[in-house]
């Protein structure tokens, strides 16, 4: 054999031997990735199904919760439950009506009886559409209803949450479809029923949520196997539109087949569904992995034949496990990003407070555009009543290099005011200096707005009584700590008040009571905390305050009253009781002993301010 034909031959053999082990090693790798499918699927099933529990259906439910619970937990509606004041009917069709226009997704908010009459119902016809209180000629008896026979033999004051179905209206199933929740609370008194609360909410817009997604088609059953979500919209609510439709039409080969995941939702959805969340791998989406790992091994193979025969089962493998290590990194990123951009309120400022980016959540919360913000400073969103000492403490804490946690409140480009929860965090350069803040929140408006409704006085605008046993136990809590500056209460009665009610009306005495309220805001400081105690009673709890303090601030309040012409009624008085907190007082005693300095200036010829002693 020539030289030539031996370097032919050689050449030839070389290069079928690298082209068997490049082949070898192309096919060995790509049973490897084709085993990874599999596993990385299984991974993607469990963030699927995270994602869309923890971000999606956990919140809404527990927003649907808080709903129903400010409700149940109502103050006025406890009490007309109680007494049957009729008086108190429209403040309650308010509260209702309130509730309903917080959310586009309430479709009916009740107050039922315990024999299950109607009482108060806000309807709203469709989405989007204002709610409207429903005539009293066109309430309904509901004691027939499982739902009310549900919540009726409830032993206590738990969220009761209905199947998933579509909305019924004077017994048939609504068309066009609405898949509804309901969720009630009982309402008791000394242990017994006596009425509840329910809300039916719409949950389509929950549903088209739950079910997007690229790499599975999503199921929900309930515990009889019926359909309550399908890929083809027809078949949900199967069981409620009558249709019979069965799993092995859609799982041939059972639930427990490669590419089908089970998950349970009765920890979430607290009914008798039992639902199941099921995940089935779309075709396309692992024919596209598939397709994937079948071009990538025959770019390897070509590569590995190009450059090396024999070290390219050694060296392909570093690069292909980086490549799959980073497009799996790269998109969870870009999932995640987009999560956090859409649902996370956040913005980077200059370290001068000049906003340098925001998310899409920031926009939605404060309607303003990306464009409108960039560059403008962060004051743009102020709220022109802010609270001045928290905006230092806020300053003072970031400037330091630490993170600052609170909620502020801010005004939205239309004037309208909302409220974020935010985290506050200083990003520092290579020489450890302050370079720039990046502020993370959440927007919670609605449970701010929820909060209100339950802590205003509706008449006067004051704090109720509620809100003001917990402020008196802060202060009382914070004067102990530094009892220097003093902490004193001042008791305030309408003179003959019961006179205007008898002469001219609960309107016109009404209207007295609101105006002596807004005499009082006028008259007191912003730190004093003003309520209405009960009927013509009022309260000021005043931290900070020395009882001779206390009482220029009574005698300022009574004279500005006293100087003041009411609308019908003329001109009006009012007597103070002024008390402070001494090293054996509690919080009762505190309130009875102003009691008792009121009593004494009503019985002493009223109009008058009296310190107790």
């Amino acid at each position: 054999m020539s030289q030539q034909n031996f370097q032919k031959y050689f050449i030839i053999y070389f290069i079928i031997f690298g082209i068997v082990i490049s082949s070898f090693s192309a096919i060995t790798n790509y049973m490897f990735q084709l085993s990874d499918i599999h596993k990385n699927t299984d991974k993607k099933a469990l963030e699927t199904f995270e994602i869309k529990t923890q971000t999606i259906l956990k919140p809404a439910i527990r927003n649907m919760d808080d709903i129903v619970f400010s409700l149940a937990t109502n103050k006025t509606i406890l009490e007309f439950m109680c007494t049957n004041n009729s008086h108190k009917e429209e403040e309650l069709e308010q509260i209702f009506l309130a509730v309903a226009s917080s959310q586009d997704k309430i479709m009916q908010a009740r107050l039922l009886s315990k024999e299950g009459k109607e009482i108060i119902r806000v309807d709203r016809n469709k989405e989007n559409d204002k709610p409207f209180i429903v005539e009293k000629g066109k309430l309904q008896d509901k004691s027939s209803r499982d739902y009310f026979q549900e919540v009726s033999k409830m032993t206590k004051q738990d969220v009761w949450h209905s199947k998933l179905d579509l909305n019924i209206e004077n017994g048939k199933v609504e068309i066009p479809y609405k898949p509804t929740i309901r969720v009630a609370m009982p309402l008791f008194e000394d242990g017994d029923f006596i009425g509840m609360v329910i809300v039916n909410l719409l949950t389509n817009d929950l549903f088209t949520s739950i079910s997007k997604s690229t790499a599975f088609e999503h199921f929900i059953i309930d515990k009889d196997n019926n359909y309550i979500l399908h890929p083809d919209n027809q078949y949900s609510f199967s069981k409620n539109k009558g249709i019979k439709r069965d799993l092995k039409e859609d799982f041939p080969n059972g639930l427990d087949e490669e590419g089908i995941y089970k998950y349970p939702l009765g920890n979430i959805l607290n009914n008798d569904d039992n639902a199941i969340l099921i995940l089935k791998t779309k075709g396309e989406y692992e024919k596209s992995l598939i397709d994937a790992k079948i071009k990538t091994a025959v770019i390897v193979l070509l590569l590995t034949i190009v450059l090396s025969f024999i070290l390219a089962i050694y060296i392909s493998k570093g690069p292909i496990k980086l490549q799959k290590a980073l497009l799996k990194a790269h998109d969870k990123l870009n999932e995640f990003t987009s999560i956090i951009d859409k649902y996370v309120v956040t913005a980077t400022t200059k370290k001068d407070s000049t906003i340098v980016s925001v998310s899409s959540a920031f926009e939605k919360s404060s309607g303003y555009s990306k464009e409108e913000l960039i560059g403008e400073k962060i004051s743009i969103v102020n709220h022109p009543d802010k609270d001045e000492n928290l905006f230092k403490e806020l300053w003072n804490t970031i400037l330091s290099g630490k993170i600052w946690n609170g909620e502020i409140k801010n005004k939205r480009k239309d004037n309208e005011d909302y409220w974020l929860e935010q985290k506050i965090i200083p990003t520092l350069n290579e020489n450890n200096e302050i370079e720039s803040f990046v502020s993370i929140g959440i927007d919670i408006t609605a449970k701010k707005q929820l909060e209100e409704l339950a802590s205003i006085d509706k008449l006067t605008g004051l704090y109720n009584r509620r809100m003001i046993d917990e402020f008196i136990n802060i202060e009382v809590e914070k004067h102990k700590r530094n009892p220097y500056d003093g902490l004193s209460v001042i008791m305030i009665d309408v003179d003959y008040f019961k006179n205007v009610n008898d002469t001219f009306g609960h309107q016109i005495g009404d209207r007295v009571l609101s105006q002596t309220a807004k005499l009082m805001l006028e008259n007191s400081r912003k730190s004093d905390i003003k309520g209405r105690f009960g009927g013509e009673e009022f309260i000021i709890i005043c931290p900070q305050t020395t009882i001779e303090s206390a009482f220029k601030l009574a005698e300022k309040i009574r004279i500005s009253i006293e100087n003041f012409k009411f609308e019908e009624v003329g001109y009006k008085t009012i007597s103070l009781g002024i008390s402070t907190f001494e090293d054996n007082d509690t919080i009762e005693s505190l309130i009875k002993k102003a009691d008792t300095a009121l009593y004494q200036a009503k019985n002493s010829g009223r109009n008058k301010s009296v310190i107790f002693k």
